[in-house]
């Protein structure tokens, strides 16, 4: 089975990059496929997150693509619709599909909650920073005591 992450651009590319690496460190989900959806950033940033997650996903044993996917930045159902036709598509290819709301703004989260509320994703991760103060840097370097990954699908469950 196929492990496909669907995330997000937000104002910080560190946001993505540690959500991801938490993932695969707290949960052991070492995606086969990533899609990250952009909003409103410049291609340069995104450019810049998809190969520090090839090179984060490729240190850990995955040959896993990523994908860039461009979405209105204030267009909820819009975002709602991409991100339903992603998951909807994965799902019924048997992938296992998780979603990562940490890095997004309000409105792709929205969007892509209201998006996975017609397909049944089988992990939405967060991970919960209790300082901001210093959090721009490698996940690693941001004591873990205050970092706390979720999988709220688990949790609820």
């Amino acid at each position: 089975m196929t492990k496909v992450l669907l995330s997000m651009m937000g104002r910080s590319v560190w946001g993505l990059f540690n959500s991801v690496w938490a993932s695969v460190r707290q949960f052991d989900f070492l995606p086969d496929r990533v899609y990250v959806l952009t909003v409103g950033c410049d291609t340069a940033k995104a450019a810049m997150a998809r190969e520090m997650l090839l090179i984060l996903l490729r240190e850990h044993g995955s040959k896993a693509e990523v994908e860039l996917v461009s979405v209105p930045g204030n267009d909820i159902r819009e975002i709602g619709r991409v991100a339903g036709e992603i998951m909807t598509r994965e799902k019924e290819l048997g992938n296992e599909v998780a979603v990562d709301v940490t890095p997004g703004t309000k409105a792709t989260v929205l969007g892509t909650v209201l998006g996975a509320g017609k397909v049944k994703v089988d992990h939405i991760f967060y991970l919960y920073i209790e300082s901001l103060q210093n959090a721009s840097r490698p996940y690693l370097e941001i004591p873990l005591e205050l970092q706390h990954s979720h999988d709220l699908l688990q949790e609820v469950r």
